[in-house]
């Protein structure tokens, strides 16, 4: 019945936030700011730590075999339900190893402990995602992911704040085994909200399990010239924006505190950017506003050498303050455009190109970062903690304003685009 499916719907959307914001809490107690520290404490150096964070982008390349897995086994609740099951408790697990190993092994047993559960979470990415998409009308999208993003950049600011408060006032073993406790059990919370989603039906695509059904989206050249850029600035992100954190903690010497108050007010300024995106998304074209993202979230990274004119606390602020309205942005149209740009039978492996796509690039990103931050490490300290992400953020600046340009500008109608995107 029509008043059944509705209610069903709401109840869902309601159970989404709720999933929402727990899956924010637990990111942000273990693979947020705060993961860079725990790195340091187990020993890492700046190539491990990139290394470490390079893991997640390069497990997106398994999203094509989990596009495929679904058309082979289309029940998208029970993937994703094992999937992040594995992802959440693994992660959870990772607390344990300075009580359980020798010194020694606590890099690569972490290193491989990671691994296995990012696979686990890339995989589970795609039939969630689509899974989501399905549960969202299209005509209520843009309003409920500003509300999304909202909720989560409260439920980031409240964690990240409690958690650098919390750290400094405590060694770091008892710091971080709290921080592990707590994540272990908003994983548990996370679990059941996940298994409260429906189990909507999938149609598997008409094309089925063939090399002509993955190079579909290879021959929308609009979309993968666009891909390809955003895959590329993903990687320069990596290489500055994700060191950020250890920038802070091990060369400048920042405390927990500062680092929380960074991060935190990212989120907040991130709730006010995701609210003004999305009601700009309306008027205009993700493709559109992007040329305004790419900009800023360059600046974003150029602003870091305001410490050698500013105190520093003074430079966090504006900083983190571009970068929350450039990287609220950059999330929400990126994810509007692959929407926007894939015909619906086809979602799932439109998202898994561009998904391995930008994790194949962005796998080089932080790695390339760690080893240019080990290499400089004889150099002057002010190359060290601004030198090298202002030239970065020059040469983001440039590819946005000119490359970026010629990709994303947009020459014909919205009418037009999607009378050929519907053809395909």
């Amino acid at each position: 019945m029509p008043g059944q499916t509705n209610s069903l719907q709401r109840k869902s959307l309601k159970n989404a936030h709720y999933e929402a914001f727990i899956s924010t809490v637990f990111a942000n107690l273990l693979q947020g700011p705060y993961l860079t520290g725990y790195l340091l404490y187990l020993g890492a150096t700046a190539g491990q730590i990139g290394l470490i964070m390079s893991i997640p982008l390069v497990m997106n390349a398994v999203v094509i075999a989990s596009a495929y897995f679904m058309e082979k086994y289309p029940n998208r609740y029970r993937i994703s339900l094992i999937g992040y099951s594995i992802h959440r408790f693994l992660l959870s697990a990772c607390g344990l190893i300075p009580f359980v190993f020798p010194q020694e092994w606590w890099i690569p047993v972490f290193l491989i402990m990671y691994s296995i559960l990012s696979f686990s979470g890339s995989f589970a990415s795609v039939p969630f995602t689509t899974l989501f998409t399905d549960l969202v009308p299209t005509q209520v999208r843009a309003k409920y992911l500003g509300q999304r993003f909202t909720l989560t950049g409260i439920a980031a600011s409240i964690t990240i704040l409690t958690a650098g408060w919390w750290l400094d006032r405590l060694n770091h073993t008892e710091g971080f085994a709290w921080l592990f406790i707590v994540g272990f059990l908003m994983a548990i919370l996370n679990m059941i909200v996940i298994g409260r989603y429906p189990n909507l039906p999938y149609t598997p695509s008409e094309n089925g399990l063939s090399l002509q059904h993955l190079l579909k989206p290879f021959r929308n050249s609009t979309f993968i010239k666009s891909v390809l850029f955003v895959s590329i600035w993903i990687m320069a992100q990596g290489s500055t924006i994700s060191l950020f954190s250890y920038v802070m903690l091990d060369i400048m010497k920042v405390n927990y505190e500062w680092l929380g108050i960074s991060n935190t007010l990212l989120a907040v300024i991130s709730i006010v950017a995701f609210s003004i995106w999305g009601k700009l998304s309306i008027k205009w074209s993700a493709q559109k506003l992007l040329l305004w993202v790419f900009p800023l979230n360059a600046v974003s990274v150029m602003l870091w050498g305001l410490q050698a004119f500013i105190p520093v606390p003074f430079m966090l602020i504006i900083v983190y303050t571009f970068l929350g309205v450039s990287m609220a942005g950059f999330g929400l149209l990126v994810f509007n455009f692959v929407v926007s740009n894939a015909p619906k039978k086809d979602m799932p492996i439109y998202y898994a190109v561009y998904a391995s796509l930008t994790g194949l690039f962005g796998f080089f990103g932080p790695l390339i970062g760690g080893l240019l931050f080990d290499y400089i490490k004889t150099w002057p300290l002010w190359y060290q903690e601004y030198g090298l992400l202002v030239c970065i953020g020059l040469l983001m600046l440039l590819a946005s304003l000119t490359i970026a340009f010629r990709i994303f500008h947009v020459r014909r109608t919205p009418s037009a685009a999607s009378d050929q995107h519907a053809s395909m």
